[in-house]
């Protein structure tokens, strides 16, 4: 008898998935199709989205952007998720980070990143848009409002996680361009003339599913209004597939680009250009750690090296603040702009690394 009732549960269970599904599929189509593939591994806090549907960016961008991610919320909620009444707390904490520039010794090119931030869970999330470029990028979880209770590995709280495009902080494309945003202690961005809209996150978002090249990145900004997100400033670090890398700052609501100089550009929170207010710079120690190992190599280091150096410069915990808020490196970063991929480890756990490509 418990035998039997025991498959008769079994059964009840198969049941529930499949109409699960097939109201998932009905309702979202495609995006219903991704709610239920979400790859995830738990032990090590990451979490892989597949996105194949239409995220609807070019039609976010034609109706003129946002300034804010409230406004970003509302729309995701209006066009991807259907206005299902759903509320989505996203949260964009303190970033601290870095970045650098690197030539391999076989001549490929690498941009390395290290996100600084809460402990959180992250999300990888692969595009790709019918009208853009296909990508790999990275999310921080908490962003979308998930924490230890409330993550995509539960069926119930995965629909939030169908916002992910639009949140990335470092990511790469098939054609070789890489990008990651650093905050600064600065006044935020807030340009206001007659362009579209967008924030930090979507920016990136556009970046890489419409730029190829660095110049061609630098030109999508300036056809932007760009308004920082979180009451933060920021600024991005990117590089592709030429050899070319730049990194790209507001000052005074001016865009302005900082090139390598002898072969040298690494970024972590301060401004690199010279700013006429005064502001709190933070990461010297991080930046002097990179500029010496990269100087010492001329900017030529391996992949495996490249992951060493993001090591040594991580953070192990900061002091709390006065939120009681620690941070700490979630993510390290090692792009591949010549043979499009990512090498991604977390926690600072670079015994155990893994490998996504836009190509795949």
């Amino acid at each position: 008898m418990k035998r039997n009732k025991r498959h008769l549960g079994i059964k009840i269970i198969c049941c529930l998935l499949v109409i699960i599904l097939c109201a998932a599929i009905v309702l979202f189509g495609k995006l219903g199709v991704t709610l239920l593939t979400v790859k995830t591994d738990e032990e090590h806090g990451i979490y892989v989205i597949d996105y194949r549907e239409d995220y609807k960016l070019q039609a976010l961008l034609d109706a003129g952007g946002v300034k804010t991610q409230d406004e970003l919320a509302k729309y995701l909620i209006r066009i991807l998720l259907k206005g299902l009444p759903i509320r989505i707390d996203y949260d964009v904490p303190s970033l601290a980070c870095s970045t650098f520039f690197a030539q391999t010794p076989d001549g490929k090119f690498l941009l390395g990143r290290n996100l600084d931030n809460q402990e959180t869970d992250l999300a990888v999330v692969k595009t790709s848009p019918k009208d853009g470029y296909r990508s790999v990028s990275v999310v921080n979880l908490s962003f979308l409002g998930y924490d230890q209770t409330h993550t995509p590995a539960k069926l119930k709280d995965r629909i939030v996680a169908m916002g992910a495009p639009y949140f990335p902080l470092d990511g790469i494309n098939e054609k070789g361009f890489a990008v990651g945003v650093l905050q600064l202690q600065a006044p935020p961005t807030d340009q206001n003339t007659d362009k579209v809209d967008v924030d930090t996150t979507l920016a990136i978002r556009v970046l890489l599913d419409k730029a190829a090249t660095v110049e061609e990145a630098i030109a999508l900004l300036g056809q932007f209004d760009m308004h920082a997100s979180a009451g933060g400033c920021y600024h991005f670090q990117m590089a592709d597939a030429t050899g070319r890398s730049a990194v790209v700052e507001y000052v005074g609501d001016e865009l302005v680009v900082v090139e390598p100089e002898d072969g040298f550009l690494a970024a972590t929170n301060f401004y690199l250009s010279d700013v006429p207010f005064d502001y709190e710079a933070q990461g010297l120690d991080r930046y002097a750690g990179m500029k010496e190992t990269l100087q010492e190599k001329n900017s030529v280091l391996t992949a495996d090296e490249a992951m060493a150096l993001l090591q040594k410069v991580a953070l192990t915990g900061t002091a709390p603040d006065a939120q009681g808020r620690s941070y700490s490196t979630q993510w390290s970063s090692v792009y591949d702009l010549s043979s499009p991929s990512l090498l991604l480890c977390a926690d600072r756990n670079a015994a155990v690394t893994y490998r996504y490509s836009p190509l795949d």
